[in-house]
């Protein structure tokens, strides 16, 4: 028995490092798709998550012969929309304009919003040690932030801080959400149905704003691109951070916060030669130090 839990725990932790890893190159490969191969990224995403939720449906109903009820497909319309549609549309978007660790260490603010999201939406109290270690954070932000003075010049540069931005904010509302849902679902159905209808809502707008392309005019380059984030992105690293959940502790599963905009940035530097400083990097680690931070105190009783 103990053989088998142990079993279970190494594949935690495999599937821990797999979901830190192509997390982490989704930021790369999304560029790329967008700036090289000019895939529009709201029809990108849209294509991403309508085939992923497809195959992830199809995979649950093979299995149980079930369909969600019209209260559980609410609440998958809800979360679709802002964990898929509105989070990884608008961060996609986003991307187009700033250097991809950016957006990868923006993304990374989530439990920052969350925290405060949770004490003015929910009255929940936040402790002395977390109100410092948010105040480090944002310290941290502002040194970031500072090092791109020329870049801030530009308005797609403005325009894509914003909406890497709003996309946090989506994401963190969806994850209260999703929190704070009663209902017994299934979490692989869950996000199977939230992909697809988050995917379908992102093809639309596509459509609506006039970002999208013929597919035929994509080239096979970026359709390999486009596939990997379906299949390694979306598909396999959701299956695996619930599979990590189930075997490992939160908190250690919680790690790949910090280790994905390291991959993004590496990624950004060998492939994209987006550039780096000195400020950037002090302003990098203090964000880490206090995500650390925030996670630690958050967790200890007041």
């Amino acid at each position: 028995m103990l053989a088998l839990k142990n079993k279970h725990v190494i594949k935690g932790y495999w599937a821990l490092a797999a979901i830190s890893f192509f997390w982490g190159t989704t930021w790369f490969i999304a560029k790329k798709a967008v700036n090289d191969y000019h895939i529009p990224p709201l029809q990108l995403t849209g294509i991403r998550q309508t085939l992923a939720g497809i195959s992830l449906i199809l995979f649950f109903i093979f299995r149980t012969k079930k369909l969600p009820t019209v209260q559980e497909l609410k609440f998958h319309f809800i979360c679709g929309f802002l964990l898929i549609a509105c989070s990884n549309g608008l961060t996609t978007w986003g991307i187009q304009y700033i250097p991809s660790f950016l957006g990868a260490l923006i993304g990374c603010l989530m439990p920052f919003v969350l925290i405060i999201g949770s004490a003015i939406f929910y009255k929940e109290k936040i402790k002395p040690m977390v109100i410092l270690s948010l105040v480090f954070g944002f310290i941290g932000v502002a040194l970031l932030l500072s090092s791109f003075a020329e870049e801030f010049k530009s308005p797609h540069f403005i325009l894509g801080i914003i909406l890497s931005l709003i996309g946090v904010v989506t994401w963190t509302s969806g994850t209260l959400i999703t929190a704070k849902n009663k209902l017994n679902i299934n979490p692989i159905e869950g996000i199977g149905w939230q992909m697809l209808i988050g995917g379908i809502l992102l093809l639309f707008a596509s459509l609506l704003s006039g970002q999208h392309v013929p597919l035929q005019s994509i080239a096979m380059e970026g359709w390999i691109l486009l596939i990997y984030l379906t299949i390694f992105g979306s598909i396999v690293a959701f299956v695996c951070y619930l599979y990590a959940l189930k075997q490992l502790p939160l908190s250690l599963v919680s790690i790949y916060v910090y280790i994905n905009p390291i991959i993004a940035l590496l990624m950004g530097m060998i492939f994209l030669h987006e550039k780096i400083n000195a400020l950037m990097c002090i302003g990098i680690v203090v964000i880490l130090i206090s995500i650390y931070l925030v996670k630690r105190f958050t967790n200890k009783v007041a």
